[in-house]
């Protein structure tokens, strides 16, 4: 089967595209690791119309549940490994998406892997990573109920990761590299930095974790002087990356590896390969905006294979 379309990832743009791809009674398959991508490690989202004060998780149940009201075919737990361009004699390309369960063809491709969490590289992020330093709060914050922790980063990502720590931690301490913190998100960071269980410790550079069979302490240096903090868990919220390493060699990338699409109509440098949501050059990572973006690259695809007679 040669499908009209195959949609490559899990997340607000992907779901939103294929329910798009299905109103539009496009042949479609969705490729994804898991449903819902980085909103599943939301705590509380509050800027999503219509739905304030949702929990993450919550929200990806509604994006899943609506998608699944359409006849669409969803392989989930599968990942794409490459996509290749072939040979055809139409005036329309075909592709062939290589998994790692299968193979298969399709006359267009939307992309929308979303980001991957930015690692860690001091001495000791390695040595203990799963033995107190996590990159998930939702998944690990109960392990620390009663703890001193510790989050290195100070964007949105940061203060949603400190504010879900103060239901369990007994001390957080917010490492954060500027001389102010970094949220676009005005209440909750005022929300921070009045909390009484949240020290900020700003202009700091992190130089080295140590410990024992886990994380014991947080060595930084802040002007000029190297200081430490006793802690019993790291998590680390430094930012994202563009999950496009399967495409590195398909479509043209910027230099933060993101793909370049047009503003207007989601193409990318490749004829019948669109793009949509955070793994784009868009420049507003949010859930509504990626929602949008996915609903734009359908309705695009929509008009590509129109205009090919598909």
């Amino acid at each position: 089967m040669i499908y009209d379309l195959i949609i490559v990832g899990g997340g607000p743009s992907a779901i939103t595209a294929g329910i798009y791809a299905a109103r539009k009674k496009i042949n479609t398959l969705l490729i994804a690791k898991e449903l819902g991508g980085q909103v599943n490690g939301a705590h509380i989202i509050d800027n999503y119309p219509g739905l304030p004060e949702t929990p993450g998780i919550d929200l990806v149940e509604k994006l899943v549940q609506h998608l699944q009201k359409f006849e669409i075919k969803i392989n989930k737990n599968e990942i794409v490994e490459d996509i290749k361009l072939l040979e055809s004699d139409s005036d329309i390309k075909n592709f062939e998406v290589k998994t790692n369960k299968d193979v298969y063809q399709t006359k267009s491709i939307i992309i929308a892997m979303g980001n991957l969490p930015r690692k860690l590289y001091i001495p000791g992020a390695e040595e203990f990573a799963g033995k107190g330093i996590s990159y998930c709060a939702t998944c690990d914050a109960p392990l620390f109920a009663d703890k001193n922790v510790a989050v290195i980063g100070a964007g949105d990502a940061g203060m949603d990761t400190a504010w879900q720590l103060t239901q369990y931690a007994k001390k957080i301490y917010i490492i954060n590299k500027y001389a102010e913190l970094k949220s676009d998100d005005v209440i909750l960071q005022e929300k921070i930095e009045k909390h009484p269980l949240i020290e900020i410790i700003s202009s700091a550079e992190i130089k080295e974790i140590q410990g024992g069979k886990f994380v014991e302490k947080l060595i930084y240096a802040q002007n000029g002087e190297n200081k430490e903090i006793k802690i019993d868990g790291i998590f680390v919220e430094i930012g994202w990356i563009a999950n496009t390493e399967f495409v590195q060699k398909v479509v043209k990338l910027n230099e933060k590896k993101e793909i370049i699409i047009d503003s207007q109509t989601n193409t990318t440098s490749i004829d019948g390969i669109f793009a949509a949501g955070d793994v784009t050059n868009i420049p507003h990572k949010q859930i509504i905006i990626a929602a949008g973006e996915g609903a734009k690259a359908t309705l695009n695809v929509y008009k590509y294979l129109r205009t090919h007679n598909v």
